[in-house]
């Protein structure tokens, strides 16, 4: 749906709001995963990702959570013993709010390997947002290393792909760009 999902969604207020709702701080890198909370997502591949991000002086990185499921609970505790206050749950959001949350998240984060299709990931290529996955599963259906970074779905090699997307501005808008096309 790229009327809904679109990077002309971006914005200094959303991208205000979004820092107002989640209590992050205004200079903090945006990370944002869309999608159930339950073991089959890979869920425990987040809490890993923002250990690594944690011990980052350079940057604060923030994941904001777009979802509800079964393991909300285990993720709150888990993040809050690795990586304290940086994983924020925001619960199930609309339509609406989620695709300006896509477009004005800095990276989207898709953790599951097996996923059939990956509509999450799709939706955050076509509002423009980088969109860092693993090299494997239904995603490979339509990402690519041209449009998207696809890694090892490992806490390190998301790191290392999120401080590349953050640290490479020409690298990220080509491959935006070519998300777009």
């Amino acid at each position: 749906d790229s009327v809904n999902f679109t990077p002309d969604r971006r914005s200094d207020v959303v991208r205000a709001e979004m820092i107002e709702r989640s209590g992050v701080p205004s200079d903090a890198t945006i990370l944002l995963y869309a999608g159930r909370i339950s073991p089959e997502k890979n869920i425990g591949l987040l809490v890993d990702v923002m250990k690594e991000l944690a011990g980052d002086t350079s940057r604060d990185y923030r994941l904001l959570v777009a979802g509800a499921g079964p393991r909300s609970d285990w993720l709150r505790q888990q993040g809050e013993k690795t990586a304290p206050g940086k994983i924020v749950q925001l619960g199930h959001l609309d339509k609406e709010t989620l695709a300006n949350y896509y477009a004005n998240a800095d990276v989207f984060i898709h953790p599951n390997p097996r996923e059939p299709f990956g509509i999450a990931p799709l939706e955050a290529m076509a509002s423009g947002v980088p969109t860092v996955a693993p090299n494997a599963g239904g995603i490979l259906s339509y990402a690519t290393n041209e449009n998207a970074w696809l890694v090892e779905p490992t806490g390190k090699q998301f790191a290392d792909a999120i401080r590349e997307v953050v640290s490479d501005e020409q690298l990220r808008n080509l491959k935006v760009e070519k998300a777009l096309a």
